[in-house]
């Protein structure tokens, strides 16, 4: 009887994570911070915009072009915002 709850088991967990879904790991992780956007290279203020990382940074190539963790052009991500 042992024998073949164990079998059961092992094979509903087999057939279990056989089927689930793949996920995408970027789905689960949370990216801190917030996307900025400032009128001018000499501007000192920044504003949030609300995008999200991937769009930031694809904001960011199309404006800038440089890394968008560093404030240096037009949009920035600042991982320090809330």
């Amino acid at each position: 009887m042992k024998t073949a709850q164990g079998l059961f088991l092992l094979l509903t967990l087999t057939v279990g994570l056989l089927a689930a879904p793949p996920c995408r790991v970027q789905v689960f992780a949370q990216q801190r911070g917030c996307c900025k956007e400032r009128d001018s290279l000499s501007s000192r203020t920044w504003r949030q915009n609300g995008l999200s990382l991937e769009n930031c940074t694809r904001l960011n190539e199309k404006k800038d072009g440089d890394n968008v963790l560093q404030p240096a052009g037009f949009v920035w991500w600042d991982g320090q915002c809330a």
